[in-house]
């Protein structure tokens, strides 16, 4: 069975809801014909955080379905929406 690959971020996470595309001036994204910066980044609701998240954004809480193999990546300078992220685990 072949596996999708996705970062291990928002847009990999069982807890992220797709709602559109926002500005963004951290997108980490290129146009594929021009090379050039994207300014849009897709956005949503993170039902852990019950927040406003991009899509790149990483936090503690990620969750992912195991048909999807996620690849590690850097985090976002700064989140759509300031929140908090677990600070304990429970063992």
């Amino acid at each position: 069975m072949m596996q999708m690959k996705l970062p291990k971020a928002c847009i990999a996470c069982n807890h992220f809801s797709v709602e559109g595309y926002k500005q963004d001036k951290h997108c980490p994204y290129v146009e594929k014909y021009t090379g050039r910066a994207k300014d849009r980044t897709q956005f949503g609701t993170c039902e852990a955080h019950g927040k406003k998240v991009f899509c790149t954004e990483i936090c503690s809480s990620f969750v992912h379905d195991s048909l999807i193999e996620v690849f590690e990546v850097t985090n976002r300078p700064e989140p759509l929406e300031p929140h908090q992220a677990k600070m304990f685990e429970a063992l």
